[in-house]
C-alpha cells in the first residue's frame, strides 16, 4: 500500500450542472469512453513501459479508451525533414517532441477524425474528470455564442443554440486542457464558483512555483474557462477539431520550426488566427511518482533528487494516487489539497 498521507474525502452525491435545454443530447457524449471526442491519443515512447502501464490503468479505472502514438527520439529526425527556421539553438529532444506531436496531429488529419484529445503519457486527472469535462463543454459552447466583455456566471448560463458537431461547441480549433500555467484574458470568460475539484489558491502552481495564480483575484474554489488561452505553457493535454488539426500541421509541420513545440503551439494559438479555449486550473497535470526525480522527463535536463511520495500539482482527487482505492471500488478518496481550517 502506498505510504502517502492525505486527507480522506467522501465522494459527494453528484449534482448535475445546469444544462441549456438545446444542448442536452450532445452534452451526454462527454461521458463516453473518448470524452465526447472521436479519439483519445497518448504520446509515449515505446520503451517507457512504466508510463504506458500507468496510463493504461488510470484510463481503464476512469472509463477512457486511449490509443498510443509512439514518441520519437530527436536523433532519428532528419534535418532535411524539418520545416524552415533556425534550428541551431534547439536541443535534440526538442526535435523528437515536435515530431511526436506532429505525428499525432497527422493521424487526426489522415483519419479525418472530427475531434481528438491528445495527451502526454505522464498526465493525471481528478476522479471526477467526466463531470468536469461536462462543465467545461457547457462553458466552451456558451462562450462560442456569448463571448462578450462581461464574464458569464456558470450557474446562470444564457440560452444557446445546440451544437451540431461537438459538445464543446462547433467553433474552435484547439482546446488547451492540460498545461503548466497560463494567464487570464480580460474578456470571454465563464466563472464557475464553488467548484469542489479546485484547490484553494495557495495550492495552485504553474511551472514557476514563485508565480501567484491569477485565480487569487477570485474566491476560493473558482474555475475559469476562457474563449482564448493566454500565454499557456506546456501542451500536456489538448484537443483538436479536424479544421484545427489541418491548420496546425500546415503551420507547425510545414511552414516553420524555430522553437520547442509548446512555444510554437502557444504562438500559433495567440497569433495564428485560430480559436483556442482553455481552463484554469488545468484538467490534466504531470504525475510525479515516488523515487528519483531524474525519471520525471525525457525532454528536460534531469533533476537530481528523491521524491518521498507521489504528487500531481493542482489535482485534488488524483486518479493515480487513488489507484488502490479505485481498484477496491471505494468511494472516498485521498485529497492532496484539503481545505485549510
Amino acid at each position: 500500500m502506498l505510504g502517502t498521507s492525505f486527507v480522506v474525502c467522501l465522494a459527494p452525491e453528484v449534482i448535475p450542472s445546469p444544462v441549456p435545454s438545446a444542448s442536452v443530447q450532445l452534452i451526454d457524449h462527454v461521458s463516453n469512453k473518448t470524452l465526447g471526442f472521436e479519439k483519445v491519443l497518448a504520446i509515449s515512447l515505446p520503451e517507457r513501459t512504466d508510463r504506458r502501464d500507468g496510463l493504461i490503468l488510470a484510463s481503464a479505472l476512469s472509463g477512457i479508451d486511449v490509443a498510443f502514438v509512439d514518441g520519437v527520439h530527436g536523433g532519428s529526425v532528419l534535418e532535411k525533414a524539418l520545416p524552415p527556421g533556425d534550428h541551431k539553438a534547439l536541443n535534440p529532444s526538442s526535435f523528437g517532441s515536435w515530431r511526436a506531436h506532429l505525428n499525432a496531429v497527422a493521424r487526426v488529419v489522415h483519419n479525418n477524425y472530427a475531434s481528438t484529445l491528445i495527451i502526454e503519457d505522464d498526465v493525471d486527472w481528478d476522479v471526477r474528470l467526466k463531470s468536469l469535462f461536462r462543465d467545461f463543454a457547457l462553458s466552451s459552447h456558451t462562450l462560442a455564442q456569448h463571448a462578450g466583455s462581461a464574464p458569464v456566471d456558470f450557474d446562470n448560463l444564457p440560452p444557446t443554440t445546440a451544437p451540431i458537431v461537438s459538445p464543446y461547441g462547433d467553433d474552435w480549433d484547439l482546446l488547451w486542457l492540460g498545461h503548466c500555467g497560463m494567464h487570464l484574458p480580460g474578456a470571454g470568460l465563464v466563472i464557475h464558483k464553488n467548484d469542489p475539484s479546485v484547490p484553494e489558491p495557495q495550492y495552485l502552481h504553474s511551472w514557476n512555483e514563485n508565480e501567484r495564480t491569477p485565480l487569487m483575484a477570485y474566491s476560493a474554489h473558482t474555475r475559469v474557462v476562457m474563449r482564448e488561452s493566454t500565454v499557456p505553457v506546456c501542451p500536456l493535454a489538448y484537443a483538436l477539431s479536424q479544421p484545427g488539426a489541418r491548420k496546425l500541421i500546415y503551420s507547425l509541420g510545414l511552414q516553420k520550426f524555430d522553437a520547442p513545440f509548446d512555444v510554437m503551439l502557444r504562438s500559433w494559438c495567440q497569433e495564428g488566427g485560430v480559436i483556442c479555449p482553455a481552463t484554469i486550473p488545468q484538467l490534466f497535470d504531470h504525475y510525479r511518482r515516488k523515487g528519483q526525480t531524474s525519471l520525471d522527463s525525457d525532454i528536460s535536463e534531469p533533476k537530481q533528487g528523491y521524491r518521498e511520495k507521489p504528487v500531481t500539482p493542482n489535482i485534488r482527487w488524483s486518479v493515480r494516487i487513488n489507484v488502490e482505492k479505485l481498484l477496491r471500488s471505494e468511494t472516498y478518496y485521498d485529497d492532496q489539497y484539503p481545505d485549510s481550517q
